[in-house]
């Protein structure tokens, strides 16, 4: 009897929680909202041929195969030119189109050319790879050797040999 007694409330409480769940509840669950793949240190490589274009790598990736996306956390982006990194991006998150090769990064954003020395901060950028070029409509602040120029939105190529800051633009000689 006592037995009894003891798994009378757990089944009580067993039949609510199973009464409570209705369809939205098992809606959820049954469309794609989790990633096939959740992958850590994830890195993905792009070539043409036999030339290395870039790396993308992740600390932590969810990968969503039929959605064609990867969102990333703690980022790094490099580009190759000749066998040699040219610049690279590091950003807090991104998204990361499987098929295409563009990203969306936001969060502390960072470019940085090896080959010209410059950095870029911004709060947000997209890069297309067909075009292989950076864009953002946000704050963007260029720093070089002897130069700050700050202003809203860019473009510039992956290796940023070629920036353009299109509004506000307020340049800083440093002496």
């Amino acid at each position: 009897m006592e037995k009894c007694i003891k798994t009378v409330p757990f089944v009580i409480m067993m039949f609510f929680i199973f009464a409570s769940c209705n369809k939205k509840t098992n809606k959820f669950f049954v469309n794609d909202t989790f990633p096939e793949q959740v992958i850590k240190n994830l890195s993905i490589d792009k070539y043409d041929l036999n030339k290395h274009e870039w790396n993308f790598f992740a600390v932590h990736g969810n990968v969503f195969e039929k959605k064609k996306i990867v969102n990333a956390t703690d980022i790094k982006m490099s580009f190759y030119e000749e066998g040699k990194t040219s610049s690279f991006i590091m950003a807090e998150n991104a998204v990361l189109n499987s098929e295409t090769g563009d990203i969306k990064a936001k969060g502390n954003v960072i470019i940085v050319s090896l080959f010209k020395g410059t950095t870029l901060y911004t709060d947000l950028l997209n890069y297309a790879a067909k075009t292989n070029r950076i864009t953002s409509s946000s704050y963007v602040r260029q720093e070089s050797d002897d130069t700050t120029i700050t202003g809203m939105g860019f473009t510039a190529n992956s290796d940023l040999s070629d920036i353009t800051i299109l509004k506000d633009v307020k340049v800083v000689k440093k002496l």
